[in-house]
This record gives C-alpha cells, sequence and structure tokens, in this order.
C-alpha cells in the first residue's frame, strides 16, 4: 500500500472530514450524506467514518485496546498437573 499513491482530492476530503467531525458533528453527518462518488466526496465519508472509530476506541478501557494478537510477552507455561490431586488408589 505504500507504493499506491493516494488521490491529493481524495486526501483532503478525508483531513477536512476529520477535523469537521471532530467539531461540527452535526454538519459532518450531513455531508456524509451527500451522493456523489468524487475521491474527494470518499475521502470526506472515509474521514468521518475514521474519526468515529477513533472515538469508540479513545473511550475503551485500557485492558481492551491492547491488541490480543501480539505476543509481546509470552504467557506462564501451563502444567495438566496443576492443582489437581493424584488419582488415589
Amino acid at each position: 500500500m505504500e507504493d499506491e499513491k493516494i488521490d491529493p482530492d481524495y486526501l483532503k476530503g478525508f483531513n477536512d472530514s476529520y477535523l469537521i467531525a471532530q467539531h461540527m458533528s452535526g454538519l459532518s453527518e450531513k455531508l456524509s450524506k451527500i451522493e456523489g462518488d468524487s475521491p474527494r466526496l470518499q475521502g470526506m465519508r472515509d474521514g468521518r467514518q475514521q474519526y468515529l472509530v477513533d472515538q469508540v476506541k479513545s473511550k475503551l478501557p485500557h485492558w481492551l485496546k491492547n491488541d490480543k494478537t501480539a505476543k509481546d510477552t509470552p504467557s506462564p507455561e501451563k502444567s495438566k498437573t496443576r492443582d489437581v490431586d493424584p488419582p488415589s488408589k
């Protein structure tokens, strides 16, 4: 994706819409409902959507924000016999 060039109109719409969503949510909602398929309008829809996703993530508790797929710390080894009494004869 780094090799892909992003359309400057898309980027402008994305950034503008992100800022509008931060400061004027009502206007942002109205702008997102505009029908059209220009790169700038698509960027505006995506920018607003990204802002909403970021808002949801910022409200999550710390323990839910961690990336569960990353294994930074190895989990402790689990023994099958731990806390199990041997069978009685």
